[in-house]
């Protein structure tokens, strides 16, 4: 039986990179913004793994992909090889109220932000030119997922394609409803595409930085603040009370700095 996950998901350099800054420089307000995006998105999209665990067809699951077609690229959160279609998902951790104004997606409070739904359908665009190029016939199903059960939205489409956080456990039961036998085509399709992917994300935007500007020390790898205890062979963080080995500790502070 063919159902495991060939690409798995990683946090990108981007957000590595600033969870490795943040404890050691002052932010600007944009920059804290765009560190508190990209967490909270990563935090959801593992939420989403977890609630992919429970499918039982066979499968092949490619996530985080960045590929390119016609010098345009483009990302995709997820996305799922079954017998007969291939599901993608455009995953959202938004928290709160929000509203369809007409084609606009605002926040209760009348500020705007970028449709998921339009994000969703030029990636799609892109993706079937690609499997066009490629010689792939393949029935593409899209949806917007949002995973946080404190989401609501008010006013959306009727047709659009969104699953909502009280539709999850539905839609699954319904996707392992369906026949799924892949065949050495699907996992052709699914290699093509990890060639494809392309592994340094032109959206990337790091901050300008000097390092010897920058705070020294060891940092907890859980709250990010300075390791500043020791007991017997371990980092105490005195923050958030993590423990670990001094060797890890260090191995990764060299990570970080190279």
């Amino acid at each position: 039986m063919w159902s495991m996950i060939l690409k798995k998901r990683v946090k990108s350099n981007e957000l590595k990179m600033l969870d490795w800054l943040a404890p050691r420089m002052e932010f600007t307000e944009k920059e804290k913004q765009r560190h508190f995006s990209l967490r909270k998105g990563f935090e959801g999209e593992i939420k989403f793994d977890i609630w992919m665990e429970s499918l039982e067809i066979e499968h092949l699951t490619l996530n985080d992909l960045l590929l390119e077609v016609g010098g345009t690229t483009f990302q995709i959160d997820s996305l799922v090889i079954i017998q007969d279609a291939i599901l993608v998902f455009e995953v959202k951790y938004y928290v709160g109220d929000y509203y369809y104004e007409g084609e606009r997606l605002k926040k209760i409070n009348g500020s705007e932000i970028k449709d998921p739904l339009l994000q969703l359908k030029r990636s799609i665009s892109l993706l079937r030119q690609l499997f066009e190029s490629l010689g792939f016939r393949l029935v593409i199903e899209s949806s917007v997922v949002f995973i946080n059960p404190e989401f609501t939205l008010y006013q959306s489409p009727m047709d659009a394609p969104i699953i909502f956080p009280s539709q999850l456990n539905r839609y699954m039961k319904n996707l392992n409803k369906k026949h799924s036998n892949l065949t050495t085509l699907h996992r052709k399709i699914a290699e093509k595409l990890l060639q494809l992917h392309q592994t340094d994300s032109p959206y990337k935007r790091v901050p300008k930085y000097e390092y010897e500007q920058l705070a020294k020390g060891l940092m907890c790898e859980e709250c990010h603040q300075i390791l500043d205890k020791i007991e017997k062979k371990e980092f105490v963080c005195s923050h958030c009370g993590t423990h670990e080995g001094i060797d890890d500790a260090v191995m990764r502070s060299i990570e970080e700095i190279k």
